[in-house]
């Protein structure tokens, strides 16, 4: 049951970031991604709910990066 859990938490936070990331964060870590359609988010979207630890990385070394400059 502990791993029902721990798979259920890390799914619901995956979609919470990923819908964040998608409509929001996706143009600080990749700037080809300004003005992309829904389709293209659409489709990244199941990525950056599994992948979403990967990618909050990357976005704040990102924005750590672009505050240095």
């Amino acid at each position: 049951m502990l791993i029902l859990y721990t798979v259920t938490g890390y799914l619901l936070v995956g979609v919470v970031f990923a819908l964040l990331f998608v409509t929001r964060l996706i143009h600080r870590v990749d700037e080809a991604s300004i003005g992309s359609p829904w389709s293209f988010k659409l489709l990244i979207f199941p990525g950056c709910i599994i992948l979403w630890p990967v990618l909050m990385k990357k976005y704040f070394s990102t924005k750590n990066t672009r505050q240095h400059d």
